[in-house]
C-alpha cells in the first residue's frame, strides 16, 4: 500500500489519506435517509430489484442543499441546483441501498438498546443538568423535519453500516515499518545552495508598449472588475441591540447573582510572556544544538539583569516579538501541554529554562498568577445586568418587529422607525456583498435579499440574523463594473516588466546552470544556504517553491537540479546540500498517531473497494432521467 502512496504522493501525504478517507465517508455514510424507508409513489431508479422513489430523492436533495449551506452559507443556488449535484444524492442513495441489501444477507442486526445507546451519545440532546431529555429530542427533531421513527431508523442503518465496516476490516493492520516509512518521507527535510536572480534586477531591461498594455488589458479584464458596492441603513431586533434602553434594578441583579453563583466561577489564571526561537519537530541535531547555544546566550543577559520584554522584542522569533512576548491571561488548555506546565510552575516573577514545544524553544516568565475563585457580586453585576436586559428586550422583540413593519409598509424610513421605537438606525458604509455578510451575520438567500434591494426599497419582512432579526433599507449603490484603463495601467506596467523580466532571468539561469554544472566548483560566495525545508515547499527566502522541493528530495547530494525554477521573487538555481533524516526522539512521539491514520486509510480502502464491487454487480436503472436534469 505505502509503494503505491509514495507513487502517487503530492508535496503532503497526509493531504492523500485524508482524501480516502474523506471520499469513502461521502459515499457511504452520508447524513442522508435510506431510500426504501417509505413505499409506494412514483420510482426513480432500481437497484436491482429495490425501486428509490423520487419523494425519497427530493426529500434527500433538499436536506443534502441545506447540509452544504450550513457549510457553505454563500453557496448560489444555481450551483445546488445541476445535473451533477443531483447525480451525487442519487449515488449515495444507492450505495445505501446496496449496503441495506449486504447488510440483511449477512444476517447484521441492531438491537433497540444500541440504538438508543447511541443516541443517549449526543449532546444536543440533553437539558442542563445533562440529562437527555425526551422533549428536547422532540424539539430538535421537529426543527429539522424529522419524526422520531424516522431518525431511529437512520442511528439503526448507520450502526449496521458500521458493523459491516468493522467485519470487512477485521483483518486490516499496518505494521510498525510501513508507519515508519511513511514516517521518514514527511519528516525528512533538504538544504540546497542556490542563487536568485531578481526579477526587478532586469526589469529596466523591459519597456511594454501601448499595444502590449491594451492587449493585456483586454485578456485580464476580469482581474480589473470593482465589486458592486451598496450602503445600508439598518434597525437590529436582537437581546443585545435592545437591551440598551432596558432597566434592572439592583434586586434583580442580587437575586440572579444568588441564583446562579457557578456561573461566576473563574479559573486559575495565569499572565505570562515569552521569548521563542523557531525550532521545526524533526530539526536536526545541529539545528537543535544551535538553537539552544542562542536560549543559553539570552539566559545569560536576563542573569545580568536584562529587561524580558526588551530582549523578547530583539530575539523572538513568533508573532508576539512585537509586544515583548507578552502573551496576556490564559488558563488550562489554551496553550500546548509542555508549554502549560513549565508556566504553571513559575512562581510570579520567575523565567524558566527553555522549554522544548512543537513550535521551538521557549523561555518563559510568569508575570502573575490569578487563583481560582468566584466573581463577587461587584467584578459580575456588568455581566449579570446585560444578561437581564436582553432576556426583558427579547420579549418585547415581536411586538417592535410588528411595529416597525407597519411603519415601512407605509414609507417611513429607518431613522424615522428608530426613534419611534426608541432605537437608532445604523449605516453600513459602502460595503460589498462579503463586507455586509460579514458586518451584519447575513447568510445565504437572506444576504442576497438584502444585498440586491432597489436603492430607496426596504425589506418587508425580518431578515434573521445570529441572535435575532434586521429590517435593512438600500441608501446608495455602486454596480459592479471593469475599472478604466487609465486607473490600472500602473499595475498593467509592473506586470508586464515583471513578465518579460523573469524571461530574461530565466535565460540567464540557464546559461549559469551550464556554467555551474560544467564547474569543478562554485565559489560559495556567489551561493547562499538554505534553511531545512519539508516536502510541503516552503522555502525561507524564496517563499513557496513545491517543484523545486519535490525535485531536491530526487536528486543526490551535490548535484545541481535539471533546470531553474520561477518563485516569487524570480528565477532560481540550485543544488543539493544536505538530506536530513529525521529527528528519531520524533518517530517516538507520533508512531501512534501514524499507526492509526494508515489503519483508517486501509481499512477504508478495503471499503471503498467492497462498495465499487458492490456497484459493479448491481443492476442499477434510472427510470425518470428527467428528475437528475
Amino acid at each position: 500500500m505505502l509503494d503505491g502512496m509514495r507513487q502517487h504522493a503530492s508535496s503532503w501525504i497526509i493531504k492523500v489519506i485524508f482524501a480516502i478517507i474523506i471520499a469513502v465517508f461521502v459515499l457511504a455514510f452520508g447524513s442522508g435517509t435510506m431510500s426504501n424507508r417509505a413505499s409506494g409513489g412514483a420510482v426513480l431508479a432500481y437497484v436491482d430489484e429495490t425501486p428509490i422513489l423520487i419523494k425519497n430523492f427530493n426529500m434527500e436533495y433538499q436536506r443534502a442543499i441545506e447540509g452544504v449551506r450550513r457549510q457553505n452559507p454563500g453557496v448560489s443556488a444555481a450551483a445546488l441546483e445541476t445535473p451533477a449535484f443531483k447525480q451525487q444524492v442519487l449515488n449515495r442513495m444507492v450505495n445505501e441501498t446496496l449496503l441495506a441489501s449486504e447488510v440483511q444477507r449477512l444476517g447484521i442486526t441492531v438491537s433497540k438498546d444500541e440504538v438508543r445507546s447511541r443516541i443517549l451519545q449526543y449532546q444536543v440532546f440533553r437539558n442542563k443538568d445533562n440529562a437527555f431529555d425526551q422533549e428536547i429530542y422532540k424539539q430538535v427533531l421537529r426543527s429539522q423535519h424529522i419524526t422520531p421513527g424516522v431518525f431511529e431508523a437512520d442511528i439503526r442503518r448507520q450502526l449496521s453500516q458500521e458493523k459491516l465496516f468493522k467485519y470487512l476490516n477485521l483483518g486490516a493492520t499496518v505494521s510498525e515499518k510501513d508507519a515508519y516509512e511513511l514516517f521518514k518521507f514527511q519528516a525528512q527535510t533538504a538544504r540546497v545552495e542556490y542563487q536568485l536572480l531578481n526579477w526587478r534586477d532586469f526589469a529596466d531591461k523591459v519597456t511594454p508598449s501601448d499595444d502590449e498594455i491594451e492587449a493585456y488589458y483586454k485578456e485580464h479584464s476580469a482581474s480589473f472588475t470593482v465589486p458592486a458596492v451598496a450602503s445600508f441603513e439598518y434597525l437590529s431586533f436582537t437581546p443585545s441591540a435592545l437591551a440598551a434602553s432596558e432597566k434592572v434594578a439592583d434586586d434583580e441583579i442580587k437575586a440572579y447573582y444568588e441564583a446562579n453563583t457557578a456561573q461566576f466561577k473563574t479559573p486559575e489564571m495565569v499572565s505570562a510572556r515569552h521569548i521563542l526561537l523557531k525550532l521545526d519537530p524533526s530539526a536536526s541535531d545541529e539545528d537543535v544544538k544551535a538553537a539552544e547555544g542562542k536560549a543559553q546566550s539570552i539566559e545569560k543577559k536576563l542573569a545580568r539583569g536584562g529587561d524580558f520584554a526588551a530582549l523578547a522584542k530583539k530575539y523572538s522569533e513568533g508573532p508576539t516579538a512585537s509586544r515583548g512576548g507578552d502573551l496576556g491571561w490564559f488558563g488550562r488548555g489554551a496553550m500546548v501541554p509542555e508549554f502549560e506546565k513549565a508556566a504553571f510552575g513559575l512562581k510570579e516573577g520567575a523565567v524558566s529554562k527553555p522549554v522544548r514545544t512543537q513550535f521551538g524553544l521557549h523561555i518563559i516568565k510568569l508575570e502573575k498568577k490569578r487563583a481560582a475563585g468566584v466573581k463577587t457580586l461587584d467584578e459580575a453585576r456588568e455581566q449579570i445586568t446585560q444578561v437581564i436586559a436582553e432576556e426583558k428586550a427579547a420579549g418585547k422583540l415581536s411586538d417592535l418587529l410588528d411595529q416597525a413593519i407597519e411603519q415601512i409598509m407605509v414609507g417611513d424610513k429607518m431613522d424615522k422607525i428608530g426613534d419611534s421605537l426608541g432605537m437608532a438606525a445604523k449605516s453600513t458604509g459602502m460595503v460589498t456583498e462579503n463586507q455586509l455578510a460579514s458586518q451584519l451575520g447575513l447568510k445565504g438567500e437572506d444576504l442576497k435579499t438584502v444585498f440586491t434591494l432597489v436603492v430607496g426599497s426596504a425589506t418587508d419582512t425580518p431578515v434573521q440574523v445570529n441572535d435575532g432579526y434586521l429590517l435593512a433599507s438600500k441608501v446608495k449603490e455602486t454596480p459592479e463594473h471593469v475599472a478604466p484603463l487609465s486607473e490600472v495601467k500602473p499595475s498593467i506596467v509592473e506586470a508586464l516588466k515583471r513578465r518579460g523580466a523573469i524571461t530574461i532571468a530565466q535565460e540567464k539561469a540557464q546559461e549559469l546552470l551550464k556554467k555551474y554544472s560544467a564547474a569543478k566548483d562554485v565559489e560559495s560566495s556567489a551561493l547562499k544556504m538554505s534553511t531545512p525545508f519539508s516536502r510541503q515547499g516552503f522555502i525561507a527566502g524564496l517563499g513557496a517553491a513545491p517543484e523545486l522541493a519535490a525535485e531536491s528530495f530526487k536528486v543526490k547530494e551535490g548535484q545541481w537540479l535539471s533546470k531553474p525554477f520561477t518563485v516569487a521573487d524570480g528565477v532560481v538555481i540550485a543544488r543539493v546540500a544536505q538530506h536530513i533524516a529525521p529527528n528519531e526522539k520524533l518517530w517516538e512521539t507520533q508512531k501512534g498517531y501514524l499507526l492509526q491514520l494508515l489503519t483508517q486509510a486501509n481499512e477504508n480502502e478495503i471499503f471503498q473497494a467492497f462498495l465499487t464491487s458492490l456497484r459493479e454487480k448491481a443492476e442499477i436503472k434510472i427510470a425518470e432521467p428527467k428528475v437528475l436534469e
